[in-house]
């Protein structure tokens, strides 16, 4: 009984080594394929002043985000000449460092409508608007 007790735990040990060597471990994906984007057809009076507050609200968005658990923000921004509204969302089922990850590719990506007043990016893991 002993003998085959061991040859047992030996083919025990054997197999879990072989699976911890041969199998590849699941790697995050953020999902940022851009699936439509649109920018708004009228410019910021102040560039410098819009800029510095959408990059504010950014900062905000980030920080909210970067919770655990936390799938949607919203942030705004009035005090100047140029206010700035800002709403980001992902998925559900996303862990916290790729709904960052992806709202980081999105604020990013954004920036493409230049001095636009408004603008929306929507991609395989996440919304931003």
């Amino acid at each position: 009984m002993s003998l085959w007790w061991s040859f047992r735990w030996q083919m025990l040990v054997i197999a879990t080594i072989f699976m911890v060597f041969l199998t590849n471990p699941g790697r995050s994906q953020p999902q940022t394929n851009v699936l439509t984007q649109s920018c708004s057809a009228v410019n910021v009076i102040n560039v410098q002043i819009f800029y510095s507050n959408l990059n504010d609200t950014y900062r905000d968005i980030r920080r909210q985000l970067s919770n655990n658990n936390t799938y949607f923000a919203t942030s705004n921004l009035e005090s100047n000449s140029e206010p700035v509204y800002v709403m980001a969302q992902c998925r559900k089922y996303m862990s916290t460092s790729d709904c960052v990850r992806c709202f980081d590719f999105a604020a990013s990506s954004i920036r493409s409508c230049a001095a636009f007043n408004g603008a929306r990016l929507v991609l395989d893991g996440c919304f931003l608007r």
